[in-house]
């Protein structure tokens, strides 16, 4: 029998794939953590309104339950700099997500709508996590924090929700709603476990957070200024859409609670292919702005599918596309890391989970009394808002460019301390200045 050649002996595709996905101990570390934090959102997200209604909530109540954590988000967010300087932020992040996955169990075992409260107080301490993890990746991020950022918040994460609402949407059928929330925490669990592998969170060169920084210093910057601002409004206008498309579903297209489950996959696919083409796209990476309104366009379009068909196939088109919500809160904040000066960058971070958190709270806020009155007026505003959104970005790349203006001393020191970027110089130049 002939030998096979060593040439044309199978290898193995992924053995030349490091654990830590070329990101270093730390920053890899991170990208695990959050491929499981992701995955257990991926678990519930889809059921998370149909639970409350299941609950005896009516819908205006569903709307309230599903965003009264933003007030409570700003509570928490508000001080994570300041605890993560005096108690650690690796302590603070741990308690932070374990809280959270308390909240999960919580929900698991819950049999009013009224019992879910502690789920939203928990969950709403567990984003407190959120912009200290971020503080970290963007100061131990190898080469370009915007590929980083995309591999850690967008990749990973859009892989895991992929992944973990097909798992859900088989437990539901088989144990009913309450299975979801029992598997999102043993996702959660096993965030926690890789989160507790993180070195003690503390940027190279600088302290753990910003050290004598303030929030007005961080809204004083004119770049984080805009990012702030944008990322707010970008994210409740598409936020006011997904908020109830499940309940739409359900009740005007008569979708089952696994079926919706499972559909929530295509978002995953959404999120993790414009993470992708950011991430090896230069252009896009020094164009936050387009690549946002790319991200917009598509989650307007699914609006529009979701309110004229019930045809799986296009449905399954408009579920991807509904994966831009999620591409642009990462794109923003990847804009943010690599834009914000270190002194402020903890703080900027924080703002950025207090604004655009506040925003995805308020929107299913507004959307509850818009269903009301018709089921589909949540998702023909959002249509509508994002519309006028995509233009708007496009005109604020277009005044970034022709208006950059240099740093100031104290941002150039702040840059001094950080490694040497390969890509992110051309991107701050292209965001507009103070």
């Amino acid at each position: 029998a002939a030998t096979m050649r060593p040439s044309a002996v199978p290898r193995n595709p992924f053995k030349s794939v490091p654990w830590d996905v070329g990101l270093g101990r730390e920053v890899g570390t991170v990208f695990w953590a959050m491929f499981f934090l992701e995955g257990a959102f991926g678990a519930y997200m889809g059921v998370w309104p149909l639970w409350i209604e299941r609950l005896g909530a009516p819908v205006t109540v569903v709307g309230l339950v599903l965003g009264s954590s933003g007030l409570l988000r700003l509570v928490a967010l508000g001080p994570s700099a300041a605890l993560a300087e005096r108690l650690g932020a690796r302590r603070l992040i741990l308690a932070a997500r374990v809280s959270a996955g308390v909240g999960l169990l919580s929900a698991a075992l819950a049999s009013h709508w009224s019992h879910l409260l502690i789920m939203v107080a928990l969950s709403a301490f567990g984003e407190l996590a959120f912009p200290l993890v971020q503080s970290h990746v963007a100061a131990r991020a190898h080469g370009s924090p915007v590929r980083s950022f995309s591999l850690v918040f967008t990749v990973g994460p859009s892989v895991a929700l992929g992944i973990s609402p097909l798992v859900a949407g088989g437990l539901i059928a088989a144990w009913g709603l309450r299975a979801a929330f029992v598997f999102a925490a043993v996702l959660t669990a096993l965030s926690v476990a890789c989160f507790a592998r993180l070195r003690e969170v503390a940027p190279r060169g600088t302290a753990a957070t910003d050290g004598g920084a303030s929030y007005r210093t961080a809204v004083a910057n004119g770049v984080v200024r805009r990012l702030l601002i944008l990322q707010a409004v970008a994210i409740f206008s598409l936020a006011l859409g997904t908020s109830l498309a499940p309940n739409f579903l359900a009740e005007v297209r008569g979708f089952s609670p696994a079926a919706i489950a499972q559909m929530g996959a295509g978002a995953a696919v959404g999120s993790a292919a414009f993470g992708l083409i950011i991430s090896r796209v230069g252009r896009l990476q020094r164009a936050p702005f387009i690549s946002a309104a790319l991200a917009v366009a598509a989650v307007g379009v699914a609006f529009l599918i979701f309110l004229t068909t019930a045809a799986p196939v296009l449905l399954a088109v408009a579920w991807v596309g509904r994966g831009g919500l999620f591409a642009t809160w990462a794109l923003f904040s990847a804009a943010l890391g690599a834009a914000a000066p270190a002194r402020i960058r903890s703080r900027a971070f924080a703002l950025s989970e207090m604004g655009a958190g506040t925003a995805f709270s308020l929107a299913p806020i507004v959307a509850g009394p818009l269903y009301a009155i018709r089921p589909a007026a949540p998702m023909a505003v959002a249509a509508v808002l994002s519309a006028i959104l995509v233009p708007t970005l496009l005109l604020a790349q277009v005044a970034a460019r022709k208006a950059p203006v240099a740093p100031d001393e104290s941002d150039l020191a702040a840059a001094a301390a950080l490694p040497a970027p390969s890509g992110d110089s051309a991107l701050a130049g292209d965001l507009a200045g103070h």
